[in-house]
């Protein structure tokens, strides 16, 4: 574990966690939990760390949230979790609570027919074994192909989505191994930011992540938390420590667990 921060004092962060009366546990899924695949239906966590989740779920002192880009359907069957912890999937469009209630952030048919016009257009370069259609976006992966293959691939994707940002309610956002065709106004900064501003001032929070998408989640979970980026391979982030995944990404999970059930093991000694 690599501190990035000066502010950061990891003792003093694990030692709140203990004593914290509200534990919140913010986890992307892709890249952090789970290695990138090719084949993304197979994209299972790390073993190690399904068994950590599963055991700091039992402890029933920690609110565990999934922030991912994928949509709540795809990524129920790769958790492995039960009971299911909440997810806020779609950067933030979709969300299902702790206890099965599902709901989805609506936009304007104008949007809608615009990501549909950027499918047809990956249908019409022959891509669409490439494609990932979501409930508020729409992704090319390349993820696994030669260089030259990928550069032609997000060269000639760029040059309709592009022109789809300029008269319309959406971004485009890289991600590891791909670009997304997303609709503005929400992130998993903006799911951070709603799901803080409902615990006390005094919890223990941190949120961890890999990806470019996940430094608008950094940023808002400060002051209140430590952002953590979970990566092989350091890149400039906002975030105040830096795991490499999965050694120190199970080590730091077995801090949290370790921390939490001291905190449990007090409440019914």
């Amino acid at each position: 574990m690599q501190t990035l921060s000066p502010q950061l004092d990891l003792d003093y962060f694990f030692d709140k966690i203990t004593e914290a009366e509200e534990r919140l546990l913010l986890l992307d899924y892709d890249g952090t939990l789970a290695p990138f695949r090719v084949e993304r239906d197979k994209a299972f966590p790390y073993p190690e760390v399904t068994k950590l989740l599963k055991e700091i779920i039992q402890t029933q002192t920690t609110r565990i949230v999934i922030i991912t880009g994928r949509s709540i359907k795809d990524i129920i069957p790769l958790l492995n979790l039960d009971p299911i912890p909440e997810i806020w999937g779609s950067h933030g469009w979709e969300h299902l609570s702790v206890d099965g209630k599902y709901t989805m952030t609506s936009f304007d048919n104008d949007t809608k027919q615009a990501l549909a016009d950027a499918r047809d257009y990956i249908a019409s370069l022959n891509l669409l074994d490439y494609c990932e259609q979501k409930p508020a976006s729409i992704a090319v992966h390349w993820r696994g192909l030669a260089a030259d293959i990928a550069n032609l691939i997000h060269t000639k994707v760029m040059k309709k989505w592009t022109k789809l940002t300029e008269q319309t309610k959406l971004e485009i956002r890289p991600f590891n191994g791909g670009i997304e065709l997303c609709v503005m106004g929400k992130n998993k900064g903006t799911a951070v930011q709603t799901i803080i501003s409902g615990i006390g001032a005094k919890a223990a929070v941190a949120y961890l992540g890999d990806d470019l998408t996940d430094e608008d989640a950094f940023n808002a979970v400060k002051p209140r938390g430590v952002s953590v980026l979970v990566c092989q391979y350091f890149r400039p982030t906002a975030a105040d420590l830096w795991l490499k995944p999965p050694k120190e990404l199970v080590d730091f999970l077995s801090k949290w667990k370790q921390a939490s059930s001291s905190y449990f093991l007090d409440k019914i000694m």
